[in-house]
């Protein structure tokens, strides 16, 4: 498991809650635990020389994650 933290000025709460509108307006620290599923195993690397045909194409926009 993965832990981001970052840092917030609390603006507004998407969650409904009495406890959290004590916050807003106030500087906050956020944690996120992110569990990463599937972790993709690459057996190989290689690589193509495509003669610049994609250099005006977002590659991320075909990416698969």
């Amino acid at each position: 498991m993965n832990k981001v933290n970052f840092k917030t000025k609390l603006s507004s709460c998407v969650i409904e809650s009495d406890k959290l509108s004590d916050f807003i307006g106030k500087e906050v620290e956020i944690t996120v635990i992110v569990k990463l599923l599937n972790k993709k195993n690459w057996s190989h690397l290689g690589s193509q020389n495509l003669g610049g045909k994609m250099d005006n194409i977002n590659i991320r926009d075909y990416a698969n994650e």
